[in-house]
């Protein structure tokens, strides 16, 4: 009964974590561009939520989210719903097996999806649409940067959750 009570804990400890970065990311820090650039803080909760419950936690969270981030982007296709579902699972796995479990190796995981995530977004426009590499750049660097504020808050909110959930 008590173990039972614990995965509900933590199941809704997810579910809070998921509506509030997409709140975030989709209704507030859209509004408020720097630099032309908006925060992606569902991949940030991804990396969160993979160190917390592992690669299947991960995968499921990533998916959920990466859903959700495309459609916030207003995105036809499914990148982030792989991208997120992948970086989940892998991001889970690291922290299973390698990494540990503190600040330092979740900034160095956020700041990697969140440039893999920028590099994703540019690759279309940069072969395909024949956009400039600088500009580009900068959008991407701004985008990380901007996004990179809010590991420390998902980081405790995600250390927060996985106290309540033991």
């Amino acid at each position: 009964m008590r173990k039972n009570k614990r995965r509900l804990a933590a199941l809704l400890l997810y579910v809070l974590l998921l509506l509030i970065a997409y709140l975030l990311q989709d209704s507030v820090f859209s509004e408020l561009p720097i630099g032309g650039a908006k925060p992606l803080i569902l991949p940030v909760a991804v990396v969160g939520a993979a160190m917390l419950g592992g690669r299947v936690r991960g995968g499921v969270f990533g998916l959920c989210a990466g859903v959700l981030c495309d459609v916030a982007l207003c995105r036809p296709a499914v990148l982030f719903t792989l991208l997120l579902t992948l970086a989940g699972i892998a991001v889970g796995a690291l922290f299973e097996t390698v990494l540990a479990r503190g600040f330092l190796s979740f900034l160095l995981c956020c700041a990697a999806l969140l440039l893999l995530s920028a590099f994703c977004q540019m690759f279309g426009l940069l072969f395909f649409s024949g956009q400039k590499l600088l500009p580009l750049l900068a959008a991407a660097g701004y985008q990380t940067l901007y996004s990179l504020f809010f590991t420390v808050p998902v980081y405790l909110l995600v250390r927060l959750a996985g106290r309540k959930a033991r």
